[in-house]
């Protein structure tokens, strides 16, 4: 038996969101900033556990708090599900890169500062001399 598109578009987004280590609370509330509305963390559980439909608008919500593009919740076949990872893994390859770059500005700052107390001071004198 076929599996409907409701079907696979709750499990892979439970894999998803257990991929990114993100909570259902945590979805619900970026989920509340794309859509501009309150969104109730149950919801999200509801809609996993396939006790409550998913709307058009929560589910592109979903996919846009997560990341990724909505057919990559949506992908069943081998050739979807690889270009869906495909998707993700340049999602996070840009974060990656983004932190790295921040924490090489970071390195460099402390490097600076390092650098700047290791200068000796001059006309600086000894206590043990006095």
């Amino acid at each position: 038996m076929n599996s409907l598109p409701s079907d696979t578009f709750t499990r892979l987004l439970r894999i998803e969101r257990e991929r990114q280590r993100i909570s259902q609370a945590e979805l619900a509330r970026r989920m509340a900033g794309t859509l501009g509305t309150n969104v109730d963390p149950t919801a999200v559980t509801r809609i996993e556990q396939q006790t409550r439909a998913v709307r058009l608008d929560e589910a592109v919500a979903m996919a846009t708090a997560l990341g990724v593009p909505l057919a990559a919740l949506l992908a069943e076949d081998q050739v979807g599900e690889n270009e869906a990872l495909k998707q993700r893994y340049l999602v996070e390859l840009a974060a990656a890169q983004r932190q790295w770059e921040q924490s090489r500005q970071e390195i460099g700052r402390l490097t600076s500062l390092i650098q700047s107390l290791s200068v000796p001071r001059s006309g600086s004198v000894d206590q043990e001399d006095h």
